[in-house]
């Protein structure tokens, strides 16, 4: 029995340490990637808010200089263009009668 316990100690020691090692040694380098990477998604994070707060203060204010800005409009009717005093615009232009419908061909 102490020969069999003397190659599970040799086994343990040549073995089972280094593989621990190893195994510590990855996990320890996971570790430290999360938490390269959530430091570097909170940066990320706090830069993208900031640049979303910039934006909505600059559309705040893009609606502030518009609010309250009203234009006057006046409707206008099919009347007539006013006559021009001058006979020599009146002789340049001519009046011509609104197209109302237009007979169209379907192209096959």
């Amino acid at each position: 029995m102490s020969f069999l316990g003397f190659l599970l100690i040799l086994l343990f020691i040549f073995i089972g340490i280094p593989l621990i090692k190893v195994v510590w040694k990855i996990y320890r380098l996971q570790r430290e990637a999360k938490k390269a990477f959530s430091q570097f998604n909170q940066q990320q994070q706090q830069q993208s808010e900031e640049q979303e707060s910039q934006q909505r203060k600059q559309q705040k204010r893009q609606r502030r200089k518009s609010m309250g800005e009203y234009v006057d409009f006046e409707e206008v009717g099919n009347n007539p263009a006013p006559q021009q005093s001058s006979k020599q615009s009146q002789s340049r232009i001519k009046d011509e009668p609104l197209i109302t419908d237009a007979e169209w061909e379907e192209i096959k």
